[in-house]
């Protein structure tokens, strides 16, 4: 795998460098600056780029917005102290394929830098449940993560509730089997399940109540399902 790393820190970079050279991974460019960063993905094309995002020089999710759009072959994964909600929230609406802290040890960081280049969703746990945590600072239910998910993700959990596989969700869309792939794995990811049918049960459980779900900062005309009536379930296993 072929890797860019950018931090501000050259100690971190040094150290970074050799971890992940050990795993046996090449380390094409390194990095001070979010533009830099951008300058050697343009550059070197690699599977992943590990990044903070946090700089005396900008915002490191500016750099990471223009990766994931224009260089899409590109993963990208945070690798930051700052464990804001906020942050946390907006890099997963960039659409970054990995988030995860600079305390956690470096087999975990080479794990999730791992997950994220052979196409998976890697996103520390913790961070995930601060987000499902209410303004009010009383636990979410499903709602909270199901608002978590971005609109072409809740267009393929839709796609999942009324049973698609996944060669059905690439006609649909007009993506490719991976993109495809990588949308579900996220949706598992962000909810915290380990399937498509649980995934879809989650759901499900949050309609029965009676209330429209995925309601964090997002516009009604952006709910998940709208209120038509109600929802078939037939779970695809493919």
């Amino acid at each position: 795998m072929r890797l860019v790393l950018c931090d501000d820190h050259r100690l971190l970079l040094e150290a970074l460098s050799t971890a992940l050279s050990a795993r046996g991974w090449s380390i094409e460019a390194t990095a001070t600056t979010p533009d830099d960063a951008v300058r050697a993905v343009e550059l070197h094309e690699p599977d992943v780029l590990v990044t903070d995002v946090a700089f005396p020089s900008g915002d490191g999710l500016d750099a990471v917005r223009v990766v994931v759009d224009q260089h899409p072959r590109t993963k990208v994964v945070i690798l930051t102290g700052l464990d804001s909600p906020k942050v946390v929230r907006e890099a997963l609406e960039i659409g970054v394929a990995g988030y995860t802290r600079k305390a956690h040890s470096i087999q975990t960081i080479g794990d999730v830098v791992e997950r994220a280049g052979s196409g998976e969703i890697a996103i520390d746990a913790a961070l995930l449940r601060q987000l499902a945590i209410r303004r009010d600072g009383a636990p979410s239910t499903a709602r909270t993560l199901l608002g978590l998910l971005t609109p072409r993700e809740r267009h393929v959990l839709e796609l999942l509730v009324d049973g698609r596989n996944t060669a059905e969700i690439v006609r649909q869309l007009r993506i490719s089997d991976s993109t495809a792939r990588t949308h579900v794995q996220s949706i598992l990811s962000k909810l915290g399940v380990h399937s498509r049918l649980q995934a879809v049960a989650l759901l499900h459980e949050e309609i029965a109540k009676g209330s429209e779900p995925a309601v964090v900062d997002m516009p009604r005309r952006e709910a998940l399902i709208p209120s038509r009536g109600p929802v078939r379930l037939r779970v695809s296993g493919a």
